[in-house]
């Protein structure tokens, strides 16, 4: 057993306490107050507007977090049922995965913040409040739909924090994936146009951990990386010599960076673990979108490429270039793609073509609905096409909007918004003749 997956399973071990609950999150506003003024018009706008941006088949009900039906008969499930073992195809990374009857949470771009990464947790009940990073979600499935990187000074920190509970998700029957954004695809090709110079700074001190604290064991630095490097970063912005705008010193943090993020780097090996696209039972999770020809291409195919070229490997494709161009080139690739995304106005004509090529892709993967970010939604996360596709990207990082985080989630068909407010969004599934659906499910293919 590698000294990564040691710390990893060691640390699974730890009982989870104080888990918490919906109904301890405190009322507040959705945006921090220490912001512009033009940012607090917006946050304004969507209290406003809040409760009537979504479509009829997307309305926004008003139950409570803490007692409503989806989160009832979760709770109420896990001491009764019989869990079946979630399954997924023997490809690398796995594209389709079935997880009966269990709930699945979706969160959206984290760009580098941590704290609003484990705000986002514990909001949709899978982390314990305590400090302790400790997985309280039981049998839940959660997917993060890319963009942890850029704009931020703790993607790496989100990346571990991530793959630990993800072992800790595993021994209680659950399951963490991610899927990569665009940020993820242009960083392993060394475009760091995005990167925050915290994010330089912590690819230097994550070399530096690694290489005094592990000898160099990049798997054993990553699996503790979460842990310490809070205090690193405060004792190292805290010395006496600490010079943020030092050239040298930046030049050192770029030149880490590249070596971490580069095809075939440590952290490029670790992106490459995941996908581009996910299925999970009727679901399918994207960063961009999934239009009609990327699933004639081949999700698998895709995910495939993707992680050999990440991996800097040559592909088996045939028909692939040295990046793969329909997954992460182009407008309409799954990690830039922003058809689903956009602002919509309902029944326009451009709309009505867009949920057309919406509804031809999912009935061509075999899916109900898909999930994506990659754009960040003014007014909350809401769904559009009659709740066949949401949107999740609420620019909760402080470098974008600072809003406060939301997520997604689906259980037995149902669909809702968990936000802080202790308001959810509450969606009863449809199908094409608008009657409710029971959630299939898919042995792994």
């Amino acid at each position: 057993m590698a000294l990564a997956d040691s710390c990893f399973l060691q640390a699974a071990q730890l009982p989870c306490k104080d888990c918490g609950s919906f109904a301890s999150l405190q009322l507040a506003a959705r945006f921090h107050i220490a912001r512009p003024l033009a940012v607090q018009s917006l946050s304004h706008r969507r209290s406003l507007l809040l409760g009537s941006v979504a479509s009829t088949f997307c309305s926004r009900a008003t139950q409570s977090a803490d007692v409503g039906p989806l989160f009832d008969a979760r709770k109420g499930s896990q001491s009764t049922q019989q869990w079946m073992p979630i399954e997924m195809d023997s490809k690398h990374p796995p594209t389709f995965v079935s997880a009966p009857q269990r709930r699945i949470i979706a969160i959206g771009d984290l760009h580098g913040d941590i704290n609003q990464t484990r705000r986002a947790l514990i909001l949709a009940g899978l982390l314990t409040a305590d400090g302790s990073d400790t997985w309280c979600g039981d049998t839940a499935v959660l997917v993060q739909v890319g963009d942890i990187l850029d704009r931020g000074g703790d993607e790496i920190a989100i990346l571990s924090l991530l793959k630990w509970l993800n072992v800790q998700a595993q021994l209680k029957g659950g399951a963490v994936f991610q899927v990569n954004g665009n940020h993820e695809t242009i960083n392993v090709e060394e475009d760091f146009r995005y990167v925050d110079p915290l994010g330089f700074l912590e690819a230097e001190n994550f070399v530096n951990f690694c290489e005094q604290e592990h000898k160099g064991n990049y798997e054993a630095a990553f699996a503790e990386w979460r842990v310490v490097s809070h205090k690193r970063k405060s004792e190292k912005y805290n010395s006496p010599n600490w010079m943020p705008w030092n050239l040298f010193k930046m030049q050192k943090a770029m030149a880490a960076r590249s070596f971490l993020f580069r095809q075939g780097g440590p952290l490029a090996k670790e992106l490459a673990r995941h996908g581009v696209v996910l299925r999970v039972n009727d679901w399918l999770f994207a960063h961009g979108g999934i239009h009609p020809h990327h699933v004639e291409y081949g999700l698998a195919r895709m995910n495939k490429e993707v992680s050999e070229w990440m991996m800097g490997v040559e592909s088996s494709s045939e028909t692939s270039s040295s990046i793969p161009f329909i997954a992460t080139r182009g407008y309409d690739s799954v990690v830039w793609s922003r058809l689903y995304s956009r602002e919509m106005t309902e029944n326009s004509n451009e709309t009505i073509k867009v949920c057309a090529v919406l509804k031809a892709a999912l009935q061509a993967a075999g899916a109900k609905g898909l999930v994506v970010g990659h754009t960040p939604q003014i007014l909350g996360a809401n769904c559009k096409c009659e709740g066949q596709v949401w949107r999740i990207d609420v620019g909760m990082s402080s470098g974008m909007l600072n809003a406060q985080p939301e997520v997604l989630e689906i259980f037995n068909d149902k669909v809702r918004v968990l936000s802080k407010s202790s308001q959810s969004s509450w969606l009863m599934g449809n199908d094409v003749n608008g009657s409710v659906t029971s959630a299939g499910q898919y042995t792994a293919i």
